[in-house]
């Protein structure tokens, strides 16, 4: 009898310890708007910087190009030099779409403007350069286009530790 109490008791620890994975919300997009691709994707070089006065850093990194997804996923571990976000597609020019990006415990978002231009690949992403940015929670990327939001996806950005094999560095996975 006290075998089968410690058992469940030991179960119960077990599921009160575990990590419990967070329940993301499904990605949202308006008609006319898909998301591409999502995730981890490998790290481009910059071109140079456009400024965002609305952001924590005061600009944003021009990337090189499209990136490759390495993990399709939404959970992203919290390390230095990870980068995720998503490629998103409009079947129309968007001029000035606001874009989004909610951190857990931000008072308010980053926010900078960018276009899509019909048919054409954007990325909307985040990379881990500083420290202070390594928060885990949930992660909300949205664009909106005057009051209409475009797309919004959630991430569950983890402690550090976790899903040690995702890395941004394309060049270690070839």
């Amino acid at each position: 009898m006290h075998a089968r109490r410690l058992r469940h008791f030991l179960a119960a620890l077990v599921l009160l310890t575990s990590p419990v994975a967070a329940e993301l919300a499904p990605i949202t997009t308006a008609p006319g708007i898909k998301v591409e691709s999502l995730g981890v994707y490998c790290n481009l070089e910059s071109e140079g910087r456009e400024d965002a006065p609305e952001t924590d850093l005061g600009y944003i990194d021009i990337l090189s190009g499209m990136p490759d997804f390495a993990f399709q996923q939404r959970e992203i571990p919290a390390r230095l030099g990870i980068s995720f976000g998503l490629v998103a597609t409009s079947d129309r020019d968007i001029y000035q779409a606001r874009i989004e990006t909610q951190r857990p415990g931000a008072a308010k978002p980053d926010v900078w403007y960018s276009d899509f231009i019909a048919g054409e690949p954007a990325l909307r992403g985040f990379s881990f350069d500083f420290a202070r940015e390594l928060t885990p929670g949930i992660w909300k990327m949205d664009a909106y286009d005057g009051s209409v939001l475009l797309y919004s996806v959630e991430f569950e950005v983890l402690p550090g530790s976790e899903l040690p094999g995702v890395s941004s560095d394309c060049n270690l996975m070839s």
